[in-house]
């Protein structure tokens, strides 16, 4: 199970994937694809930095993006995404964030100003964000493996 397969959503008592299942999963990744993109045309890098600019295959990191978080919030540990393609969600996060050198200003923009709003704007609830959601991103050892990579 993953890191916040444990933390219970306040509207439900159960965890995030059980509260919320993979479609609403896919939604709140869309959303989050959308959130960036807003922000990149309006700001250029000044908030994200210039991580997103490193991506090569845009389709296999939203994929593998949806992946992890199914599998971190307590859902199976691969998913078929919207692409036809089946992506695994067990992922080293240091890995994966090698050489982007995100900023910790950087990392808490990014949960404050896109994840939190692709989360409310797909129909989550405050009390779901902050109980079930918002502690895994918060916590120092998950920050810590993707700031200063």
């Amino acid at each position: 199970m993953g890191p916040g397969a444990s933390l219970k959503c306040a509207s439900s008592g159960k965890n995030a994937f059980a509260t919320y299942g993979a479609d609403a999963f896919v939604a709140v990744n869309k959303a989050i694809f959308a959130e960036v993109t807003a922000e990149l045309t309006a700001n250029g890098q000044t908030n994200l930095g210039d991580s997103f600019s490193r991506v090569t295959d845009f389709a296999t990191f939203e994929g593998r993006l949806a992946a992890f978080l199914v599998f971190a919030y307590g859902g199976p540990t691969s998913i078929t995404y919207t692409d036809g393609k089946t992506y695994e969600g067990v992922q080293d996060m240091r890995a994966a964030h090698a050489g982007m050198n995100i900023t910790s200003a950087q990392y808490d923009y990014f949960v404050a100003n896109i994840i939190v709003p692709a989360l409310t704007k797909s129909g989550v609830p405050m009390g779901d964000v902050s109980s079930c959601f918002a502690p895994l991103v918060v916590d120092a050892s998950v920050k810590a493996s993707m700031v200063g990579q």
